[in-house]
């Protein structure tokens, strides 16, 4: 069961998560005119989406592959039972690792990486191997990317 407590939205909320999704940059008087609410009501609910950890940054969509990143890998991975939480903090810091989870299954850990090239990705899965925390691995990559958006639509 999951200890996340559930955050109510109402539809001030949700329409100003809708609008950042669709565009981050956008001014808050612009967003409180469309939402038809003050700009200080709007600064005040984005501050508490912020609080309550909803909004956990602002940041772009990026094509990866137009900056030489050509390569997506999904890495399954098996780690030792008593070492999973240590080894999920060690490598989210790895630049090259967009997202980790946690997963039941025969593997402990998923991972999604971008690389420039196969070369990258063979000298990521020898390191991942030498970490004895690791006891196997499975990889496989991305051959056509159909999707790919970290965004879906607040209800």
């Amino acid at each position: 069961m999951s200890n996340r407590k559930k955050v109510e939205l109402d539809s001030i909320d949700r329409r100003l998560l809708t609008e950042l999704l669709r565009d981050a940059r956008s001014s808050l008087r612009r967003l409180a005119e469309e939402i038809n609410v003050s700009p200080a009501t709007l600064h005040n609910r984005l501050n508490r989406l912020v609080q309550e950890g909803i909004i956990k940054g602002f940041t772009s969509l990026i094509d990866y592959s137009k900056l030489g990143y050509n390569l997506t890998s999904i890495i399954m991975v098996k780690v030792d039972g008593k070492r999973i939480v240590e080894f999920e903090k060690e490598i989210s810091s790895i630049e090259n690792v967009i997202a980790v989870y946690d997963v039941v299954g025969e593997y402990d850990v998923i991972l999604i990486a971008k690389f420039r090239n196969v070369e990258d990705l063979d000298n990521f899965i020898k390191n991942l191997l030498k970490n004895p925390k690791v006891e196997r691995t499975y990889t496989s990559i991305v051959l056509n990317t159909v999707k790919e958006d970290p965004r879906i639509r607040i209800p």
